[in-house]
């Protein structure tokens, strides 16, 4: 019991202080706000969304996977971040965001860290090739599990350097096992504090369940959804330790005895295993290209060596740009991809909500016309004032909170023109009226254009859209695209009016 107690007390001392660390409350705060992003469907369709376009390499990261065999039946390529985010849904989108999160944090830190957040990688894409040769549903769950399983060494790694050499030395010179090592060092394992961590990022449970300690795996008899994730874990972490953490020599011989082990849940077969490992291996090479990181060879140094003696790393190469995914080069060619998208949907009638659609528009419009912010107004049923309804780019929600305007002259330049259902951009080619000054200064921007809705002659909503820090205006051909998103608005309304009455 006392010795129990030992163990309990310096977990706590280590994770207090993990938590004292000065950069762990920052990613500690994003990870805590992406696992609570599901407590309300539309607003986390609105957050992730928002969440992905502020982030380049995952913008790439999370297209790519929508425009994967497993998700884009259709064949039409899927450029929408808006429209993946629909598709992929938010639990996966939260499971793509948090893992490609972590990664790119800790591998910033340090060379050997870097080594080690790639081994953690290679066990998240295996975890993820094993659930879709298995047919899991749950595949980006297996991914999130399989990059935090390890979670645990990396946080010892990371922050406690010298105490990780020891631990590595003993693995090497006195042939311990890792887990032998830990307790002799730390006193506990490595994946108790993985738990612990887990635990205070609101990790879903199922994480928690999967950070266990490397010798061991989940009961046979669990074949239930926790405990087919658990065995696809432990099977893609044993998979990880047995081709990229031990010498080459034996290779075989130790997958083969690992497939054994897992044969009486998983049923994997050697060419089964074979196609997970080139699977995974391409996911992991595309992941690092996507954040500009070199890979050279499948020869990956053992983390001991890469720990104890860094070696330098070559110049990174070009990065992709999201264009690249469907072939397109230019902005003008991205906004109109991501209007036939729109458009494409629409005829096809496919299932998609109203709010999602107009966040479609919004997202075409932000990125196609590379706007600071852009917001849908929503008119109230009393038809006297329009109030922000849905925005994104940076400082959104505080834009939304504040466009709030009468619909009549007393509303302004935007509440006149609204009440008038007429475009208005600002400043004008004139420049701005004391009014119009005012008004842009509330807003925060430089300049803005707005385009009312109109469905059955009736004023339902505008779209906004602005630039902080410089005056625009609009050439003939943005004019006409954003004239034409604004049409799909009113068809997308009509439409979801039409489907309510029916």
């Amino acid at each position: 019991m006392e010795q129990e107690a030992t163990r309990q007390e310096r977990i706590e001392a280590c994770l207090t202080e993990v938590l004292r660390q000065p950069d762990f409350p920052a990613i500690s705060q994003h990870i805590q706000q992406l696992m609570q992003a599901l407590q309300d469907d539309e607003a986390s369709f609105r957050y992730l969304t928002s969440l992905v376009l502020r982030d380049y390499s995952l913008t790439l990261k999370v297209l790519r996977t929508a425009n994967s065999a497993q998700y884009n039946r259709s064949g039409r390529p899927i450029l929408s971040v808006s429209h993946a985010v629909v598709l992929l849904g938010a639990e996966a989108i939260r499971c793509l965001a948090g893992s490609l999160t972590l990664f790119d944090h800790f591998r910033r830190l340090s060379p050997g860290l870097k080594e080690l957040m790639l081994l953690s990688l290679l066990t998240a894409n295996q975890a993820r090739a094993a659930a879709i040769q298995l047919r899991f549903p749950h595949r980006e769950e297996a991914y999130l599990c399989g990059m935090l399983c390890n979670l645990g060494e990396v946080l010892i790694a990371c922050y406690f350097p010298q105490q990780y050499t020891a631990i590595l030395r003993l693995v090497k010179e006195e042939n311990r096992s890792a887990q032998e090592a830990c307790h002799e060092v730390l006193g506990f394992a490595y994946a108790e504090l993985g738990q612990a961590v887990a635990r205070h990022w609101k990790m879903p449970e199922s994480v928690e369940r999967c950070i266990r300690d490397p010798g061991t795996k989940p009961q046979a008899e669990g074949v239930d959804h926790a405990g087919l994730l658990g065995h696809l874990v432990a099977f893609s972490h044993g998979l990880t330790t047995a081709v990229y953490r031990r010498d080459q020599e034996g290779v075989r011989s130790r997958v083969n005895l690992l497939i054994q082990d897992h044969l009486p849940v998983l049923a994997l077969r050697k060419d089964d295993v074979d196609r997970i490992l080139d699977s995974a291996l391409l996911d992991t090479k595309s992941t690092f290209q996507l954040l500009n990181i070199p890979l050279d060879s499948l020869r990956l140094s053992r983390q001991t060596e890469a720990t104890i003696a860094a070696s330098p790393e070559p110049a990174p190469a070009a990065p992709e740009s999201p264009a690249d995914i469907a072939g397109l080069s230019t902005s003008a060619d991205l906004w109109e991809q991501l209007t036939r998208e729109i458009e494409d949907l629409l005829h096809r009638g496919a299932e998609l909500q109203l709010s999602n659609v107009l966040l479609m528009i919004l997202e075409a419009i932000y990125r196609g016309g590379r706007f600071d912010r852009v917001l849908f107004g929503l008119v109230n049923p009393e038809h006297t004032h329009v109030h922000g309804r849905v925005a994104l780019g940076e400082g959104a929600e505080a834009l939304r909170e504040r466009f709030r305007f009468p619909l009549s002259p007393r509303g302004g330049p935007i509440g006149a023109a609204l009440h008038l259902a007429r475009e208005l951009f600002l400043p004008g080619y004139g420049g701005a009226t004391f009014a119009e000054a005012e008004t842009l200064k509330m807003l925060g921007a430089a300049g803005f254009g707005l385009l009312p809705i109109v469905v059955d002659r009736v004023l339902v909503g505008c779209l906004y859209f602005d630039r902080m820090n410089y005056v625009w205006r609009p050439d003939p051909q943005t004019a006409k695209l954003l004239e034409k998103l604004r049409d799909l608005a009113a068809v997308a309304i009509q439409k979801s009016r039409a489907a309510t009455r029916d």
